[in-house]
């Protein structure tokens, strides 16, 4: 625990800023921007309210990618400097995770942050009492942090096979590496959508309308909110699948740090 204590205060001193600066800039993005096009700019119709809720959407999605940034930046620093890894007494596993998880945490940060404010724009569109508000929060926050966690992994194994085939050929490395990104990604698409991946892993079912019951209600009945059913094989299976692929990942980068 020492250890990983320090190996994320490490994180935190390097690349803390990025952390900073994406909060400034979106609070001025989602905020003080909205106010400035309604004070001074004539003929808007649109409330303000509703501008700042769509540019706060836009800050959380824009977050999104601030966060791989961050968590690229970060393994380049490492990367150009192999010597912090070799002669590290953690594993490159530890030092990898430590990353990941950096970026998590500081992504959940600033999605709470901007989520909420999202939320206080359209406050009068829905009905909830404190303890639904928090509970959505909570949940839109996990979710978003789960995928970005899943995204961030992806990613690691991409970085590792182009470093492994870059040693080989070279800078074209790059362009063999996103052909395989994006079409692993379609292949990956329609597996999930097939009859196959659902014979497999759409098993024990549990409906999740009764949460529907502790979220907020809309005050409008055409704003319906489907949360669907969750497969607990697939979630199990998801989770195993995604760690499978950190372990091959950090074991593909400790071989090109190594060589």
């Amino acid at each position: 625990m020492k250890k990983f204590a320090g190996l994320f205060k490490k994180e935190w001193v390097l690349f803390r800023a990025w952390l900073f600066v994406a909060i400034f800039a979106g609070i001025m993005l989602s905020l003080v921007i909205p106010y400035l096009i309604k004070r001074f700019v004539d003929g808007l119709t649109m409330p303000e309210n509703q501008l700042s809720f769509a540019l706060t959407m836009l800050v959380i999605v824009l977050g999104g990618f601030y966060s791989i940034l961050q968590f690229l930046a970060s393994m380049r620093h490492d990367l150009k400097s192999k010597e912090i890894w070799l002669h590290s007494t953690s594993s490159i596993t530890q030092l990898v995770g430590v990353k990941v998880i950096f970026s998590l945490i500081g992504y959940a940060i600033f999605n709470l942050i901007f989520i909420m404010i999202e939320m206080y724009n359209v406050k009068d569109e829905f009905v909830a009492n404190f303890g639904q508000i928090v509970l959505s929060l909570l949940l839109t926050v996990g979710l978003s942090v789960i995928l970005q966690w899943m995204m961030l992994v992806i990613l690691l194994l991409f970085l590792a096979f182009y470093l492994q085939i870059k040693h080989f050929i070279g800078r074209f490395a790059i362009v063999i590496m996103m052909g395989a990104f994006f079409f692993s990604m379609n292949l990956w698409y329609k597996f999930t959508e097939s009859q196959l991946y659902a014979s497999i892993f759409h098993h024990i079912e549990i409906p999740l309308d009764w949460l529907a019951h502790y979220l907020p209600k809309a005050k409008i009945s055409t704003i319906d909110f489907n949360i669907g059913t969750l497969y607990v094989v697939e979630e199990v299976g998801s989770i195993i699948f995604i760690a499978i692929l950190f372990i091959v990942a950090t074991k593909w980068l400790e071989k090109a740090v190594l060589r």
